[in-house]
């Protein structure tokens, strides 16, 4: 994951809300953000994001400067925060878009929101991403491979590295299954 200017990694939710706020062409509010999060939104499948915690996430993404907060006057009620993403957040940004995830149990929430943002960005990235990631997978089943050889069978480790070899491979049949890096 990518590092931050303080040495803490950014999660899943923080890159999703930062590349929702790189692909608009104009501020975002968090209400109109927490709608991607809602049911029927684009990420709700893939990531719960409750209110709360989204201005969480935006507070810390304008923490590391990689977000802009402004408040906007609303006649009759209180201002409102909108947000937009910094050259610094850009940066990091397509950082993280380029870099498939490293094991398997960050294909379900991590990878799932690198590929539905890339796509966003144009099949050609989204096309890269699925191939790097195939090729990461299939290195870490053959290593898998390996070690359950060596383990052999009946102990807990070995069956540890049995469920961990049949969940990348799930993933391998999954990205192989995909007929187009992703579709909205």
């Amino acid at each position: 994951m990518v590092g931050t200017r303080r040495g803490r990694e950014a999660t899943p939710a923080e890159f999703a809300l930062l590349g929702l706020l790189a692909l608009s062409d104009d501020r975002r509010h968090g209400y109109d953000l927490s709608r991607e999060f809602q049911a029927g939104g684009a990420l709700a499948d893939v990531i719960r994001l409750e209110p709360g915690m989204l201005y969480h996430h935006l507070k810390r993404l304008e923490g590391r400067g990689w977000a802009e907060a402004t408040r906007e006057p609303i006649p009759n009620r209180p201002p409102r925060q909108s947000y937009t993403v910094t050259a610094f957040g850009a940066e990091a940004l397509d950082r993280w878009l380029r870099e498939p995830v490293a094991h398997t149990r960050e294909v379900r929430l991590e990878f799932l929101v690198k590929l539905y943002l890339a796509h966003l960005r144009g099949p050609g990235l989204a096309g890269r991403l699925v191939a790097e990631q195939r090729e990461i997978l299939s290195g870490l089943a053959a290593s898998l491979r390996d070690q359950g050889e060596r383990l052999g069978r009946g102990t807990f480790p070995a069956a540890v590295n049995a469920l961990r070899l049949a969940q990348t491979d799930a993933a391998l049949a999954w990205i192989d299954g995909l007929e187009q890096p992703t579709r909205t």
